[in-house]
């Protein structure tokens, strides 16, 4: 079997126990007679609170009044409600859920400095002066998501962003973050999961 076989093999292994792992936190919310109305969404992993707070408290001090903050993949409003602690000025969020745009459409209504976009962020154009993110990991979209999210940032623009600790996130965003942060196994709990994932920053 050639190399190029077994990378691609391991790959592929990889990103089927990423799944899994996202998968069994929506099947064991599921079983919760509690458990909030369900939203379709595409790999919808929504980011615990407190790490929201934190992520945005990271970019807080490279934001002016004026700075253009954009969010891709913004599920459920989640990050976008911790920025707007630190933050007045204009936000544009996108996401390609239907669902998940009716509930970021709910929250941000009667904020006139917040766009929202409906679409696949890969097919997305902005100019950005930071970046706030949590992107799908499936597959490696990540990678891709962070990749696309950077050649929209302006020079000195910085990106705050959460991602999958594995083998192709390590190669292609590691070499290129000025910070990499292995999050506690227990970050994720309130979500389900004990995946690990990583915090990673980006000064363009």
């Amino acid at each position: 079997m050639s190399r190029q076989r077994l990378i691609q093999l391991r790959d592929e292994t990889e990103a089927a126990g990423v799944q899994m792992v996202f998968d069994r936190a929506r099947f064991d919310r599921l079983r919760d007679a509690k458990a909030p109305k369900a939203i379709s969404a595409f790999n919808l992993f929504q980011t615990p609170q407190i790490i929201a707070d934190r992520m945005a408290g990271l970019l807080a001090p490279s934001l002016l009044a004026d700075s253009v903050v954009l969010e891709p993949s913004a599920g459920l409003g989640r990050l976008y409600t911790a920025l707007r602690k630190v933050h007045a000025g204009p936000v544009v969020l996108a996401e390609q859920s239907e669902d998940c745009c009716g509930e970021l459409y709910e929250i941000t209504q009667n904020d006139h400095e917040t766009t929202l976009k409906q679409g696949d962020f890969l097919d997305m154009t902005c100019e950005a002066d930071a970046v706030l993110m949590n992107p799908p990991f499936k597959m490696g979209r990540d990678v891709k998501h962070i990749k696309h999210a950077l050649a929209m940032l302006k020079p000195g623009g910085l990106l705050v962003s959460l991602c999958y600790n594995g083998v192709k996130q390590n190669k292609h965003l590691k070499p290129i973050a000025d910070t990499w942060e292995i999050l506690p196994p227990t970050s994720f709990k309130s979500e389900g999961t004990r995946a690990e994932i990583a915090l990673l920053t980006i000064r363009k």
